[in-house]
């Protein structure tokens, strides 16, 4: 296919209304592209992100070739000519309807459609559904058919491989005495995260840093910050994901992240993007205006989760504070207990630790790790994510994440890196949880975490309160 019948297709794919289909490979699949064109054909956005472009009096059937529309035409196609790939577009996962992410509702929706679909057609096909991420492809391979991770709970396969400090224990037995397995891989399951916002919210330079020496000390792409470009996680996406047998040019890659650097999740972040890129001064504020209950909210927000999601210098909402008290260097990365096991209950007499339930497709896929120590000692610990420690093999790393990107946050739900978490009311119970775990076990203000408590380093005064939570609910949907 032509550059230029390639780019008229990714136009006609975009040009097709939520809810609709087209045709692939010779058949009907439901198509997973909202209606979302703009620079590149000059048809209508999607409602909440009217484009301020220059091409918009283009005519509908002409696409622009610039980096960006060449990256958008990348992002849709499934056919990836000459790349050998298994049919899955980027936007197969990354879906654009859904905020570019990939949500439990679309894949059920899709297995459904399928289901129908080869009741009159045996071989009709939908990309998503590739035995790679089937729960039982490590036994049956390209026969696995099991999806039950998959449409259940929004997750993929993330394969990585072991560090040398890093083994597995075999699971038949006693996570304590159980022997080591000869594996040299692993395979974790992970939310998609949406592609909304990666022009701010990748690495950034800024501190803190973290302190042990690893990739990506300063921020990075993914979930576990363990990529550096927008090209080296659309190559190792490509390679994995869709299976691609050879890599594609670096002008795709290149394309493809011109592309992703255009979305945003408000006109009022692109502002913000922008105002960064130039190294304004002042920087804009990217929320929209509050209502009084939304401002209440912030101010909690602020107080509450600013630590984590508010670094001026860079407000993109995934850099931390340097210091969350003054005097006291904070960290890059964070273990707020998203992955499972979740931590024990807490002795009798003390306050709950109310922690949302773990799925049981994610507490299937629990791997003990034995991790060597600098000092040559050995220890095991559990998790069926343990983040960091996969990049780098430091224990200091055990199930480590980068920090989230806040904004647009009433559109991208399930939330958390295994999206265990439905809603933002069942994002608060996590913290609730998680502020009462730490509060417990920093009987002190010298002790390691009780910077995630106080604003001063005297009062435990940084978790917000019942009372609190309409208002912060009502600021994080306007986010």
């Amino acid at each position: 296919m032509s550059k230029r019948n390639r780019l008229l297709a990714a136009a006609a794919v975009l040009a097709v209304s939520a809810g609709g289909a087209r045709i692939l490979a010779g058949r009907q699949v439901r198509d997973s592209a909202a209606a979302v064109v703009d620079r590149c054909t000059g048809a209508l956005t999607r409602p909440d992100h009217p484009p301020s472009s220059p091409n918009a009096n283009v005519p509908p059937h002409v696409l622009v070739d610039s980096p960006e529309c060449r990256g958008r035409a990348n992002f849709f196609d499934g056919t990836l000519v000459g790349l050998g790939a298994n049919g899955r577009a980027c936007a197969t996962c990354h879906v654009a309807e859904d905020a570019f992410q990939l949500t439990p509702e679309r894949a059920q929706a899709q297995l459904r459609a399928l289901q129908q679909a080869r009741l009159n057609d045996p071989a009709a096909d939908d990309p998503l559904f590739r035995p790679i991420d089937a729960d039982d492809f490590r036994l049956n391979g390209r026969l696995a058919s099991d999806y039950t991770t998959l449409v259940q709970d929004g997750l993929i396969r993330v394969t990585l491989p072991l560090p040398a400090s890093v083994r597995l224990v075999d699971p038949a037995g006693n996570p304590a005495t159980a022997p080591l397995t000869d594996e040299m891989t692993v395979d974790i399951w992970r939310a998609v995260p949406s592609i909304l916002d990666v022009e701010i919210t990748g690495p950034d330079g800024q501190l803190p840093q973290w302190p042990t020496v690893s990739p990506n000390q300063r921020g990075g792409y993914q979930l576990d910050a363990r990529i550096d470009t927008l090209q080296n996680q659309a190559l190792s996406a490509l390679m994995s994901h869709a299976q691609a047998t050879s890599p594609p040019p670096p002008r795709f890659l290149d394309d493809l992240a011109a592309f992703q650097q255009t979305q945003f999740t408000s006109p009022g972040v692109e502002r913000l993007a922008k105002a960064m890129t130039a190294g304004t001064t002042t920087l804009p504020d990217p929320d929209p205006v509050l209502t009084p209950l939304e401002q209440e909210g912030k101010a909690v927000f602020t107080r509450a989760c600013a630590h984590c999601h508010g670094n001026p210098d860079h407000p993109s909402t995934t850099t931390s504070l340097p210091e969350s008290i003054p005097g006291r260097i904070f960290q890059r990365y964070h273990d707020i207990r998203t992955s499972c096991p979740r931590p024990a209950l807490p002795p009798a007499g003390s306050p709950a630790e109310d922690w949302l339930p773990c799925s049981p497709n994610v507490t299937n896929k629990i791997r003990t790790y034995e991790i060597t120590l600098a000092n040559g000692t050995r220890v095991r610990r559990s998790s069926s994510d343990p983040g960091r420690l996969l990049a780098v093999g430091d224990n200091a790393d055990f199930q480590k994440f980068d920090v989230p990107n806040m904004r647009g946050l009433a559109r991208t739900a399930p939330y958390f890196i295994n999206n265990s978490a439905k809603t933002l009311e069942d994002v608060l119970q996590q913290y609730r949880a998680f502020f009462a775990l730490i509060d417990r076990v920093s009987p002190t203000p010298a002790a390691p975490g009780f910077n995630v408590l106080s604003t001063d380093g005297i009062h435990r005064d940084r978790p917000f309160t019942p009372a609190e939570e309409p208002a912060l609910l009502a600021y994080l949907r306007k986010l």
